[in-house]
């Protein structure tokens, strides 16, 4: 891969944070038509915690994306609530805000605690403080992207211009990855040191025992993932229309 493609790649990805817009025309200037598929996404790098609330209200911050049985942790403020109890809560789609964690608010009105996510996809979670008395405004809630890890390699060097299961002539710019049994076409949400990229399955594979995915060289690159080693997957929700 040369030094000029891989800058191009990452130009590609940190344009996606001005605008979600421009981040889906680049992909499309870089990837070829894709069978049918929807155009490949690339989502900004994410760079720090997300925070919610108001410059003195009550805050939370958590990291934006999480990995499927590690623990994030949840810290910020809530104002006069120093030595209460505060219960972290995810919404659940069927239940509700479910309790996941309590915790007690230190005397600096901050708190922190891990929570350790179970399943993946887009979870929200909040804090609220137990048994306060008189009405409060609603809690401020942050928003997860959870994810599966897996072990994935990459692939393309030595096989470029040959056809992919899915009928795409694979290139070094070709955004994709290969599953075992996902249809083609389907949009999976990548992620990889706090990067993540949605894309297509474009191929079958990997072969080798132990790995779940392989990324297409433009993919790994967008990424910065270099041989082989963990990343973190979901599937994608189709998009309307």
């Amino acid at each position: 891969m040369s030094r000029a493609l891989r800058d191009r790649a990452r130009l590609v990805v940190l344009s996606a944070a001005a605008c979600a817009c421009g981040a889906t025309a680049t992909a499309s200037a870089q990837a070829p038509p894709t069978g049918g598929a929807d155009i490949p996404v690339l989502i900004a790098p994410s760079t720090g915690e997300a925070g919610y609330g108001e410059p003195g209200t009550r805050t939370v911050l958590v990291e934006p994306t999480a990995i499927v049985g590690v623990v994030v942790h949840v810290r910020g403020r809530l104002p006069g609530a120093a030595r209460r109890r505060a219960i972290l809560q995810r919404l659940d789609p069927g239940r509700g805000w479910v309790t996941v964690k309590r915790t007690r608010v230190h005397s600096t009105e901050r708190f922190i605690v891990g929570w350790r996510p179970l399943r993946s996809g887009r979870t929200s979670l909040r804090m609220i403080v137990a048994q306060r008395a008189g009405a409060a405004a609603a809690p401020p809630i942050a928003t997860v992207n959870v994810y599966r890890p897996a072990q994935a390699t990459f692939f393309g060097p030595g096989l470029y211009g040959r056809q992919t299961f899915c009928g795409q002539v694979l290139t070094a710019q070709l955004l994709g990855v290969a599953h075992k049994s996902l249809p083609c076409g389907r949009l999976v949400a990548i992620l990889h040191q706090r990067r993540e990229i949605v894309v297509p399955v474009i191929d079958r594979g990997p072969f080798n025992p132990g790995f779940g995915w392989d990324l297409t060289q433009a993919t790994a690159d967008a990424l910065g993932f270099v041989g082989s080693g963990t990343i973190g997957y979901v599937r994608a929700p189709t998009p309307a229309g």
